[in-house]
């Protein structure tokens, strides 16, 4: 009636999320996210009430910018919940109990780079085992009580302030030239393959890509990829479950003016790259790529204009409708 009368819906738990992931709890599995200033949250994904899942199942895990949740998979009552530039605790469910599980640097060490998403990420060899990254990775065997770095500093260690803004090198006293924007020089995209516990994948906001072999003992350095202009974001890194040689990325060039879509594919462990985007809507950042868990053929993109679906490893793409928004 052209807003003149109004009707608030109070089982529609509705806010901004940046990234979501699930437990195993039964009977019904447990959604969890962290969503744009209002938190880091979980709920359930069904409910015996009649009224369905109500605002009042839903709870906080932790405060701020919520970013990155994972959940242990074998105790869906252990989380592990961020906020902005690495904040992360452990938070026990049944208990209420939230640990502080950050990894700080020792005395005399550098301040870390965390970025305002920083990636983590639970092993899928054992439960106990956690990674999480800033501009280095580190790893923890007891469910963050400690952690030491399996890197060095994997960036290419620029300073923001000698990089052009606009055609230009900027004074550091713009206006809000360092304010409200992530710390630089990061590692944002993190994985494991799920085949090889040593084999690990770390991608920078830079355009770098660094593999290990040995479980962080050392580490190869990708600087070049084929279409992918130089120093442009790894959005995401996806070791195969399938194959451990192959391993996919999405780069993100969005804030150079650059929207088109970025998927690559390595059958080497990341030493040579083919491109995948073929027949991707043009202006369409990729962010997200998926293998199916059965057939290694068919992945999911996630891109700025919806879903889309490849049954041949990546030769032809058909956007994934069903109802899905393009979001």
């Amino acid at each position: 009636d052209h807003a003149t009368t109004w009707e608030f819906k109070a089982n529609l738990p509705i806010t901004q999320f940046y990234k979501v992931s699930i437990d195993y709890d039964k009977p019904f599995y447990n959604v969890f996210g962290g969503t744009q200033d209002n938190n880091s949250q979980g709920g359930p994904s069904r409910s015996i009430n009649n009224a369905g899942v109500l605002n009042a199942d839903w709870y906080i895990t932790v405060g701020g910018d919520g970013y990155e949740t994972q959940v242990d998979p074998t105790d869906p009552n252990i989380i592990y919940a961020q906020w902005q530039y690495g904040g992360l605790i452990r938070y026990d469910r049944q208990s209420g109990e939230r640990i502080g599980i950050k990894p700080q640097p020792g005395k005399g060490e550098a301040a870390f780079r965390w970025n305002w998403d920083s990636p983590l990420l639970i092993s899928s060899h054992d439960p106990k085992t956690l990674f999480f990254c800033a501009n280095k990775v580190f790893k923890t065997e007891d469910r963050g009580n400690s952690w030491k770095a399996i890197s060095p500093d994997l960036t290419r260690q620029i300073d923001r302030n000698k990089l052009e803004v606009m055609g230009e090198i900027q004074s550091p006293d713009v206006v809000m030239k360092n304010k409200s924007t992530t710390i630089y020089g990061n590692i944002v995209a993190f994985d494991q393959s799920p085949i090889d516990a040593d084999l690990l994948y770390a991608g920078t906001d830079d355009g770098l890509i660094q593999v290990s072999e040995d479980g962080g003992a050392s580490w190869n350095k990708k600087e070049a990829f084929p279409g992918v202009p130089e120093m442009t974001y790894v959005n995401m890194l996806w070791a195969s479950q399938h194959d451990k040689n192959v391993v996919y990325a999405t780069f993100n060039n969005h804030k150079k003016g650059d929207f088109k879509p970025y998927l690559l594919k390595s059958i080497d462990k990341g030493n040579t790259w083919t491109a995948l985007q073929h027949d991707l809507p043009e202006r369409g950042t990729v962010y997200a790529i998926a293998e199916d868990h059965v057939d290694p053929m068919l992945l999911f993109a996630g891109t700025e204009f919806g879903c889309f679906v490849s049954v041949n490893g990546g030769q032809n793409w058909v956007k994934l409708g069903a109802g899905l928004p393009t979001i």
